[in-house]
């Protein structure tokens, strides 16, 4: 018997271009789940967004100064979760028409840091809006401010 493999993401784009029939056999096979339409039902957690992109866990960074390679983590991890969220959507900041959303955090709160608010820019990038840290919309900036404030916490403060 040979053991086919194809990764989940290459599973759910077939899934989105498909028809109906092929969409049900892809249920079928693989349990109806995993084509949530609603990415914040598929994308809770980080292991979720590694899932979901096809992306390895949390590098160690060993190479890195050994002071920075937390930072560098909690990099990554902010960057997959945003690729997870975003589903493809790319920050581009050539069109200046294009909303970039990003979470934004308090460190002045009795917990020292929270998240607080989601803010967009369309053309003025500024060292805090990396076009991979940037969502598609405010409700998924809320969601990722929310989820993984520590992880946002990590780059901010670290």
């Amino acid at each position: 018997m040979t053991t086919l493999s194809i990764s989940k993401k290459e599973i759910l784009a077939k899934y989105r271009d498909g028809e109906l029939r092929e969409k049900t056999l892809l249920e079928e096979l693989f349990g109806s789940e995993i084509f949530s339409e609603k990415v914040t039902d598929r994308v809770k957690t980080l292991d979720d967004a590694f899932k979901e992109t096809g992306r390895p866990a949390t590098p160690k960074f060993s190479d890195a100064p050994e002071d920075m390679r937390e930072w560098f983590q909690s990099l990554y991890n902010a960057a997959v979760f945003t690729e997870a969220l975003n589903e493809g959507w790319k920050a581009d900041y050539n069109d200046g028409n294009q909303k970039k959303w990003l979470p934004w955090f308090n460190s002045i709160t009795p917990s020292g840091f929270a998240f607080d608010d989601a803010d967009c820019a369309s053309s003025c990038p500024d060292a805090g809006s990396a076009a991979r840290l940037c969502l598609k919309d405010e409700s998924l900036a809320i969601y990722s401010g929310k989820q993984i404030t520590e992880v946002h916490k990590g780059i901010i403060t670290k």
